[in-house]
């Protein structure tokens, strides 16, 4: 064994893995719910109550009835201590305010006593939640204790119940914190929305009645309003409205049935599926919900779905959450949170043994599918040993891509695209996990706006909704070819692309850094911008780091790219501007008859059919082999929905690789054709060159 890793603390850390994926709590006492939702709960003791000892919420234990029936012993002695201005409660009276309380404040307890499921061998059980329910509940109780707009984005594996448990969630509200919580439902067909119906219609009418603080034997009932069919109120057995609130329910494939309706929450299920096209936009159809809800503390909106691929609504939205610019708070549910998703072992020490001693397989091993690196991946994850043989034993059926889509590991997993990625996911995965924000944001500023002037008395100026971000400032020590900056162009408009500005700091690739330095990406810009803004803005930012190799991609004038867009033939605009102040242009070489002629080059770098394919290879090769950080999710972004379809290297559809063009070209350039850096001797110094602060360097 190697390290601290032995078979013993495999099985040791699978035993507490198994403990957390049972999710073994007792839902009528509350005990294990605190560590399983992360909350502070107290014991309760009332000798003569049905449930003597429960473990409760602060709010609870807190409540003036709960502590006048602690201090006087017990139910039954709180009734006999108490004066009551007319008859006495019961026994029995109490019990029921003691357990109204506990639903209003305690989800698990409510729904395990007033919620019933479909059991998967058939019938009916009470509902207990299960671990990915629980982590869903832990993220709505945090938003709706802290007095926020409840707003959840759920990206899934599949057959958890997640949608079951916010529809509950929502009838908790409603029931027990505001009667005129109306919300909507928008399911992606027809069929879900029936079944969704029949659910709801089935936990109405279960509903006891008391609890709402009617009369023993009132029936519930889900009743339609008006003649649509997509309006539900809550009705007693004499037909009257015992709530305020209504329920709403449709599809994506009408989406008209539920716009311009007042609500208080919405569910979009399964938005991975909706139709998106020009006549019907997912964005759209949100967007129309969104007008009629109000935000404010109890409202609640979840989009949930399992991932489709990379190209569609729901994937830019948990992209844009995720960088936490989004109005969501994202939730990610692996197929190693569900119990279901597991096989047992009959001998957990010999499966360990085989797990660890195939650790470093990179071809796969008999007759399972994957390499044995992948499966030690998947533990390293947190699946549990009987996660990782159900995975095995399914992928025998599934292929890879089918395994992603119905049971993934990681987010990044879930989104994998049809068509042959140019970089390896997991890989790339692994980078956006050593990405970090930007230590400063803002803008550069000099003397002038444009010419020569603009280069002088540079400075940044701090601003939250800057353009730049920087995660180096330049290093001031005499050198030269330390920096490079390249430009890939975009247009003005929000529908154009984006123009994406990049530095590079070549410093770790000297040799007496070793073969372990990498070069590492300081700063960039991600923006839309008039071309002659563009063009001041890359010379400002070159000349700020070290009067850096200023690199602009001309493939967008030359080539006349189609696919591209520009807003205009923005290189050769661009290059005019740059030529009159800025003299560190990238020029390429030509070929021999035009250096005979005296051409000795051409500024720009001309992205096409052949510099593209050698570029885009050699950052394949820098990603596989770890040669530069890039702390950027921008880029790891934009590198996991890259693809080879047919020959060709392009962004999967609706997607944009504007920050990867960038990168390609910085990496190929800078590593490939720039001269090595180099110290800059003055004369006052003495022999020896000292690096002032080599802790400022992300790459070492």
């Amino acid at each position: 064994m190697q390290g601290d890793i032995t078979i013993d603390s495999i099985l040791e850390e699978n035993a507490r893995r198994l403990v957390r994926l049972h999710a073994d709590y007792n839902p009528v006492t509350g005990e294990g719910l605190g560590d399983l939702l992360g909350e502070e709960r107290v014991r309760l003791h009332i000798s003569d109550y049905a449930i003597p000892d429960q473990w409760v919420s602060r709010e609870v234990a807190d409540n003036p009835l709960v502590r006048a029936i602690v201090r006087a012993g017990g139910i039954d002695k709180f009734i006999q201590k108490k004066r009551w201005k007319g008859e006495a409660p019961t026994h029995f009276d109490i019990e029921r305010r003691l357990r109204r309380l506990r639903h209003k404040h305690d989800f698990c307890f409510w729904a395990y006593f007033t919620q019933t499921i479909k059991a998967k061998k058939g019938g009916r059980i009470r509902f207990k939640l299960n671990l990915p329910q629980l982590v869903a509940l832990a993220k709505c109780e945090e938003m709706r204790l802290a007095g926020e707009p409840i707003a959840l984005i759920i990206l899934k594996a599949r057959q958890w119940g997640g949608s079951t448990f916010c529809f509950f969630y929502q009838i908790w509200i409603l029931f027990k914190w505001d009667e005129y919580h109306s919300f909507a439902i928008a399911a992606h067909t027809t069929t879900a929305s029936e079944t969704i119906l029949m659910m709801l219609k089935r936990s109405i009418a279960d509903y006891p009645a008391w609890d709402l603080g009617l009369p023993d034997g009132t029936q519930l009932k889900l009743s339609q309003i008006g003649t649509t069919g997509h309006a539900y109120a809550i009705k007693d057995n004499d037909n009257r409205q015992v709530l305020e609130g209504l329920i709403f329910i449709g599809t994506a494939e009408k989406p008209d049935t539920l716009r311009g309706k007042d609500i208080a929450g919405v569910h979009y299920s399964e938005v991975g599926v909706w139709p998106d096209t020009p006549e019907k936009r997912a964005e759209d159809i949100v967007a129309d919900l969104q007008g009629g809800l109000v935000e404010r503390p109890l409202t609640m909106e979840v989009m949930e779905s399992t991932a489709k691929n990379s190209d569609d609504f729901f994937h830019d939205v948990w992209i844009s959450c995720e960088e936490g610019e989004g109005g969501y708070a994202p939730l990610f549910v692996p197929f190693m949170l569900i119990e279901n998703d597991t096989r047992p072992i009959q001998d957990r020490r010999e499966f360990a043994q085989w797990l660890y001693e195939h650790r470093n397989d990179k071809t796969a091993f008999g007759r399972w599918r994957d390499a044995g690196e992948y499966y030690w991946w998947l533990w390293e994850l947190g699946a549990t040993l009987e996660g990782i043989n159900w995975y095995r034993y399914r992928r025998l059926k599934l292929s890879f891509a089918k395994m992603c889509n119905e049971a993934p590991a990681t987010a990044v997993q879930a989104f994998l695209t049809a068509g042959q990625h140019v970089f390896d996911p997991f890989t790339v995965e692994d980078m956006a996990r050593s990405c970090k924000e930007p230590v400063m944001v803002g803008d550069l500023i000099s003397d002038a706006r444009e010419g020569e002037e603009l280069l002088n008395n540079i400075r940044f100026v701090p601003n939250s909704e800057g353009n730049l971000r920087i995660w180096e400032e330049p290093d001031d020590t005499p050198m030269t070819d330390r920096y490079i900056v390249a430009v890939d162009i975009g247009g003005p408009n929000d529908t154009s692309d984006f123009s994406s500005v990049r530095v590079l700091d070549r410093l770790m690739l000297m040799p007496e850094f070793g073969l372990e330095g990498r070069p590492n990406i300081v700063a960039e810009m991600h923006y839309h911008t008039d071309h002659d803004m563009l063009a001041y803005d890359a010379a400002r930012l070159a000349e700020w780091y070290g009067h850096a190799l200023l690199v602009i991609e001309s493939n967008t004038l030359e080539t006349k790219d189609k696919e591209r867009d520009t807003g205009g033939d923005g290189f050769e605009y661009i290059l005019d501007i740059l030529a009159g102040f800025y003299d560190n242009l990238y020029m390429r070489r030509t070929n021999e008859d035009k250096v005979q002629e005296g051409v000795v080059g051409k500024y720009g770098f001309h992205t096409n059919a052949v510099t593209k394919p050698k570029i885009i290879d050699h950052m394949k090769t820098c990603v596989r082999d770890g040669l530069w950080y890039e702390p950027s999710r921008l880029c790891t972004n934009e590198m996991s929905t890259y693809v080879e379809d047919h020959g060709k290297f392009n962004a999967s559809p609706k997607k944009h690789d504007d920050v990867v063009m960038a990168t390609a070209i910085l990496l190929w350039v800078g590593m490939k054709e720039m001269e090595m850096p180099a110290w800059v001797r003055l004369p006052e110094e003495e022999e020896g060159i000292i690096i002032k602060d080599k802790t400022n360097f992300t790459a070492l």
